[in-house]
């Protein structure tokens, strides 16, 4: 992901390196468990990415699975695998699906008698997601170097990204649900929290210099139920455990600035 052999997509998905590291783990599992061969349920021309049948065969050869990758969705587009040539598997009752519509794998699951299946198009891959993207891209660059620990790539997922100066950025809740989530970074992070309204839970990634914390509690008042007042009440606390309260006026909308918003 760091630095993919392969490049990226659209975005800062690595799909190709990114499915050549899942079969390889599979390979390893095959092996240690005593198993013959892999099956994935990959289509060609179904993703741009990892599934074109130019890309195929290097998911094979760069993860060590090679011939015994097999692919039953399109294999008969596909040269044939050690389990077809050996008779593990009837090559003829493989199919020859390719092209980015779903309708033969729905038609597929129809005729086997599956009723739910999860949603057939657009991923569950963040990376692929340009709002995500631009929210780690942004990680990458305050910190300097492309370092990031699991607790950063969940709350990239959580909240409304605000930088306002280089060395700070606010996560602010937008609803209930995120508001008890980000909860559980309070102790981790300063945050902040609006007294006099309701408001949302606002996390603080980096350092409060001088007069940071007014910027910061201006912009929580901002996005808080008090946001049309003269005077929001909002209280601040530090990792140390120190907190104060203190009175600010609700930034306008139009005093947000749009580069502000990292996604």
């Amino acid at each position: 992901m760091i630095n993919p052999k392969h490049g990226y997509g659209a975005n800062l998905n690595p799909c190709l390196d990114c499915k050549g590291f899942m079969v390889t783990r599979a390979k390893q599992w095959m092996e240690e468990n005593g198993f013959d061969f892999i099956i994935t349920g990959e289509v060609i021309g179904q993703r741009p990415m990892s599934q074109r049948k130019d890309t195929m065969p290097v998911i094979a050869k760069e993860s060590g699975a090679g011939e015994r990758l097999l692919r039953p969705l399109c294999a008969q587009l596909l040269p044939p695998t050690l389990p077809e040539q050996e008779g593990w598997v009837d090559r003829e009752k493989l199919f020859d699906f390719n092209g980015r519509s779903r309708k033969p794998q729905i038609e597929l699951a129809g005729r086997w008698g599956f009723e739910e299946w999860s949603q057939p198009a657009g991923g569950c891959c963040f990376l692929t997601n340009p709002q995500y993207s631009k929210k780690l891209a942004d990680l990458w660059e305050a910190r300097g170097e492309r370092r990031y620990e699991l607790d950063d790539i969940m709350l990239l997922k959580i909240g409304r990204h605000l930088r306002p100066r280089p060395h700070f950025k606010l996560i602010i809740a937008r609803e209930e649900g995120e508001n008890r989530f980000l909860q559980g970074y309070r102790k981790q992070f300063t945050h902040l929290q609006t007294v006099s309204h309701g408001g949302p839970l606002v996390l603080v990634d980096g350092s409060l210099e001088g007069d940071d914390e007014e910027l910061a509690a201006q912009l929580t008042a901002r996005f808080s139920q008090g946001r049309e007042a003269e005077s929001v009440r909002v209280s601040v606390t530090r990792t140390d455990g120190t907190s104060r309260e203190f009175d600010v006026k609700p930034f306008a909308p139009s005093e947000v600035r749009q580069e502000w918003y990292v996604a």
